[in-house]
């Protein structure tokens, strides 16, 4: 037998056994207290995250916030986006500045939202300039040295005039898609227009004070601010609603005939099928004043 233990032995020994366990005790509760903390910190994370999420896909198609972030957000009950390629789209910044486009994006909008069966037109108003149109899946932006892609192109275009329209097949599958158009600068080769369309299953409807009824088509055109009376009167006249409109300085500091300041109109209509919304938005075009 081992030596036997007095009182004081004894008391000690039971303290310091209590301070263990109170030590333990402390430590299990906070390993518990610091998981919960990270639980917490997930969820707010992931509340953040859906948040941001739904805000991204809350429809909208304000002309500023087009032109500022690039994009517009179509709701459910919208059927045909119908994008313009403005005039000098294929003109890149990294050039002198008289060379520069006049908007700061290649497409108006370059990118979109759309819901799931929504049919995208590519409307060319990029004077005296043929374009052409194509589309892959995955969000890859190709190279101008390479044809190679993430995916292979599930729609090209033939070249396509000043003043006409391309109209793509529905979009049915989620997901999101580049479509581009390289070779368009030979004092900037490396330089790609290029833009993308994602496709949701979109919960939200749009809505548009502007309109006279349901809106199932949206567009944007880009004009002269010095006439904008005159050029969205026309378009009222044409059964076009003006939805919202945006000023800005264009970036080659103006052209003869149109100014240095342009304005953003974000259009829709109701009832109007793609044919004539195209034949009006050419006839349109012919009032405009630029080079």
């Amino acid at each position: 037998m081992g030596p036997k233990l007095n009182y004081t032995q004894i008391l000690q020994l039971t303290a310091i056994t209590a301070v263990l366990f109170v030590i333990t005790v402390h430590f299990s509760m906070r390993d518990r207290s610091f998981a919960a903390v990270l639980s917490d910190d997930n969820t707010v994370i992931e509340k953040q995250l859906q948040l941001r999420l739904q805000q991204l896909q809350q429809p909208n198609i304000n002309a500023s916030y087009v032109f500022d972030t690039h994009s517009i957000v179509l709701g459910n009950n919208v059927k045909n986006l119908v994008i313009l390629i403005p005039n000098e789209a294929h003109e890149s910044t990294n050039q002198p500045r008289d060379q520069y486009p006049l908007a700061n994006q290649p497409y108006l909008p370059q990118k979109a939202v759309v819901n799931v069966g929504t049919v995208v037109t590519w409307f060319n108003g990029d004077v005296d300039h043929e374009r052409t149109i194509t589309v892959a899946q995955g969000n890859s932006i190709p190279s101008t040295e390479t044809d190679t892609l993430t995916a292979a192109p599930i729609c090209e275009s033939s070249k396509f005039e000043y003043n006409t329209a391309i109209t793509s097949s529905p979009f049915y599958d989620t997901g999101t898609y580049t479509y581009f158009e390289k070779d368009v600068n030979e004092d900037d080769t490396g330089f790609v227009m290029n833009g993308t369309i994602t496709v949701i299953h979109q919960p939200e409807s749009l809505t548009s004070s502007s309109a006279s009824g349901p809106v199932d088509t949206v567009g944007v055109l880009m004009v002269p601010s010095q006439g904008i009376q005159t050029y969205t009167s026309d378009l009222h006249n044409r059964g076009f609603a003006i939805d919202s409109t945006h000023n800005f300085k264009d970036l080659s500091g103006g052209q003869s005939g149109a100014g240095d300041e342009q304005t953003l109109i974000v259009w829709t209509t109701s009832g109007m099928i793609l044919y004539d919304i195209a034949t009006n938005l050419q006839e349109f075009a012919l009032e405009l004043p630029y080079s």
